[in-house]
């Protein structure tokens, strides 16, 4: 069985970051002579429920599905080198009716904000909390993101109330343009490239799914049992417990902020806690994301994972920590994925 290493990341976001080291390593895989697998997140322009082509991912969680693809077929030997791409322009390639229509996932009646509201007050019964207990640690929550990125503003009128149970800043930020890709390969041949930085391996990949998505599935969504599922799987197969190496600051993390539903689903079903009771002590000891997550980071779409892949295994290169963990959410959370990366000595 063989090693799935990322030996090349890149990024750019509104104009800003670079793709050179993606581009060189993938001349590298051609003057090598091994053959380039290619994975494609869907911008927000393929639709939601429009079929999905083949080696195309979509979805919050698309990204972690890509990579779990990718490194089972590494692993195998059947694959020599695989790039996971993305690109999508949702802020300057779409007009606002545009946009609007497309990204009504479960119809006009139905928006994002009010189906992850409903979600959150199933969550709250599962987890025997209050309304005003979840609006505090929501609000917690954004804090935690806030230390991670305190040149970021934010407009008081984000603060406002957009419904029960939700503030916008706590409704993440898709419009953004974004552009990135990974490229993956074997250990036995990483000799075949001249990197600049450190191959970091994939650990471990889990994915969980529920039975379906939407309204009609909302009391099982909460429940969460299959990120619990998800993260089992990735500290399966890395061989570690996650969530202890990170409360013992060996470890960076990029939760999937969008709505505070889903950070705490992962806190508490990921077991860095024992209880939502003991969540505000423990985020103001622990960074939850490496650059104020989905909220001040902004969300491009699909893609907030694969960026969010890329940012860790950037960080990972010069970090004290060793390895990194990354979260995938698809839909109201009927997909999902954990990721573990890891720098090797």
């Amino acid at each position: 069985m063989h090693r799935a290493f990322i030996i090349a990341s890149g990024g750019c976001q509104d104009g800003i970051g670079s793709l050179e080291t993606l581009h060189s390593v993938r001349e590298q895989v051609t003057e090598a002579g091994l053959k380039l697998e290619r994975l494609v997140i869907d911008p927000l322009s393929a639709g939601w429920g429009t079929s999905v082509a083949p080696n195309h991912y979509r979805s919050g969680c698309g990204p972690l599905e890509a990579l779990a693809y990718a490194q089972t077929q590494l692993r195998e030997g059947a694959f020599e080198a695989v790039l996971i791409e993305g690109s999508d322009a949702v802020k300057t390639g779409y007009s606002r009716e545009e946009r609007d229509e497309l990204t009504h996932i479960y119809g006009k009646n139905y928006p994002i904000p009010e189906a992850y509201t409903d979600l959150a007050r199933h969550f709250c019964r599962e987890e025997g909390m209050t309304f005003d207990q979840f609006r505090r640690l929501r609000d917690v929550l954004f804090e935690n993101y806030r230390r991670s990125a305190p040149n970021k503003t934010v407009d008081d009128t984000w603060l406002q109330a957009q419904t029960e149970l939700f503030r916008g800043v706590d409704c993440a930020n898709p419009y953004t343009d974004y552009t990135g890709g990974l490229i993956l390969t074997r250990d036995d041949l990483l000799n075949n490239f001249t990197l600049t930085e450190p191959a970091i391996e994939v650990a471990g990949v889990g994915i969980g799914y529920a039975p379906g998505d939407g309204a009609d599935f909302l009391e099982e969504l909460a429940t969460y049992w299959h990120l619990e599922k998800a993260i089992y799987y990735a500290n399966l197969e890395a061989g570690l417990n996650f969530a202890e190496a990170f409360n013992q600051g060996k470890a960076l993390l990029e939760a999937y902020t969008c709505y505070p539903v889903v950070p705490l689903a992962l806190l508490l079903h990921g077991k860095f806690v024992n209880s939502w009771q003991a969540l505000p002590a423990w985020l103001q000891k622990h960074s939850l994301t490496l650059n104020g997550g989905m909220n001040l980071n902004r969300a491009p779409w699909n893609l907030p994972a694969l960026r969010a892949l890329i940012e860790m295994t950037q960080a990972l290169y010069n970090s004290e920590q060793t390895l990194g963990g990354v979260h995938g959410n698809g839909g109201l959370g009927y997909k999902q994925g954990f990721a573990i990366l890891k720098r090797n000595a």
